[in-house]
């Protein structure tokens, strides 16, 4: 147990853990006993070290294609049910996972509740039946002051409509489980799109346990980093930030004997405080944006990782500590054409250490780079990757 904190996520100051895309049936669980009631899926995650808890009702469950009056209602007690779960430190969010316009199955995020369709007319939509006359309907308009809920916007099921919500709420997105179930051949059939090229998508889920490839050296190696790292090729010198590979679990009703911390992989965010559930959301948002966080699988910590140095003289440093006994460190960079790859074997370290490391790498010709670190039993901890314009810190 040692190995893994006690199957716990160990605490680091000036961070805090996030997990997004549960499919907890949460609404409609808590509307049968009372938004008061202590939630046994949430409350095993807090046991677990968890902050900030992304949920994503409106998947199978809800009027998820409803165009408006029962989709709103719903959003209604998603909103007040979320807000009575959270806690001190503990901040449970109404995200979706909308699956709608713009390719595949994606997470969105928002820094506030507000109401929102996937659809302008009765009936259709992922999750909707179409209704009697739906295609002779007169569209709702895409943003209007509904008399009980205030200012909503309904969406034509188009990217372009998608795209404008998230502008005007400051939201987010990216997509899950890459290359696999209905995100197969995604991201790749959209790289080319403007809403792929844009600072609001960050990027691909880490979620290695679907189509997990176990020949691989590191977890998600085809599946989760060569997508992002083929977009930061292509995407480099656009003027728009990388693309990220975020801890994402996508997972259903979790009982008190399920094994939570083995197949949970979390982001540890750089901020001090986790936001109340009243409070803007965006210092979460604004972490994962800046790429301020790094991902762990529990037993890898690199904490305050930095690239400094200037020209082709680059150094990483970071304060890294393990459980495990590690197996090797790897920075991998491109060149906006190819990638590279370099493995520095960590073999000559202990089991329970901490080390700062400081290595030096060639940045000649290198638009960016990322670095990981994993251990003999395949975990991994991993930052985000950086373009090599300037030497930056997270």
């Amino acid at each position: 147990m040692a190995f893994t904190h006690n199957d716990a996520f160990k605490p680091v100051p000036g961070y805090k853990t996030f997990v997004n895309h549960f499919h907890l049936d949460f609404t409609g669980r808590q509307r049968v006993a009372s938004f008061d009631t202590p939630f046994q899926d949430l409350m095993a995650m807090k046991a677990i070290g968890l902050n900030v808890i992304g949920l994503s009702d409106f998947h199978f469950e809800l009027n998820a294609g409803d165009w408006g009056p029962l989709r709103f209602r719903d959003q209604k007690d998603y909103f007040e049910a979320s807000r009575r779960a959270s806690d001190k430190d503990f901040l449970v969010l109404p995200w979706e996972e909308p699956s709608v316009a713009f390719g595949g199955h994606y997470n969105i995020m928002w820094p506030k509740a507000f109401y929102w369709s996937k659809v302008n007319v009765p009936g259709g939509g992922r999750g909707g039946a179409a209704a009697a006359g739906a295609n002779t309907a007169t569209p709702a308009p895409f943003t209007e002051n509904d008399p009980v809920y205030g200012k909503v916007y309904h969406a034509a099921n188009s990217a372009a409509d998608m795209q404008k919500i998230l502008d005007a709420e400051n939201g987010y997105w990216y997509h899950a489980h890459p290359r696999t179930k209905s995100t197969a051949g995604f991201p790749e059939a959209t790289w080319g799109t403007p809403y792929l090229k844009n600072d609001r998508y960050l990027g691909v889920a880490f979620k290695p346990g679907m189509g997990q490839d176990n020949s691989e050296s590191t977890m998600c190696e085809w599946r989760c980093f060569d997508a992002v790292d083929t977009m930061n090729n292509m995407y480099a010198g656009l003027g728009i930030l990388p693309k990220y590979v975020i801890a994402d679990i996508d997972t259903y009703r979790k009982n008190p004997e399920d094994d939570t911390y083995a197949n949970f992989p979390v982001n540890y965010l750089k901020m001090d405080t986790v936001p109340g559930p009243d409070q803007d959301w965006s210092p979460v948002l604004k972490s994962l944006r800046d790429g301020s966080f790094f991902v762990s699988t529990g037993e890898i910590l690199i904490k305050n990782y930095t690239i400094t140095g200037s020209g082709n003289q680059r150094t990483i440093t970071a304060d890294v500590e393990w459980t495990f006994p590690p197996a090797f460190m790897e920075i991998v960079s491109g060149d906006g054409k190819t990638v590279s790859k370099q493995r520095i074997s960590a073999t000559d370290l202990q089991p329970f250490g901490t080390k700062k490391i400081s290595i030096p790498f060639d940045a000649t010709g290198k638009k960016w780079v990322r670095f990981s670190m994993w251990d003999v039993a395949g975990n991994g901890g991993f930052v985000q990757p950086q373009w090599l314009g300037n030497a930056s810190t997270n």
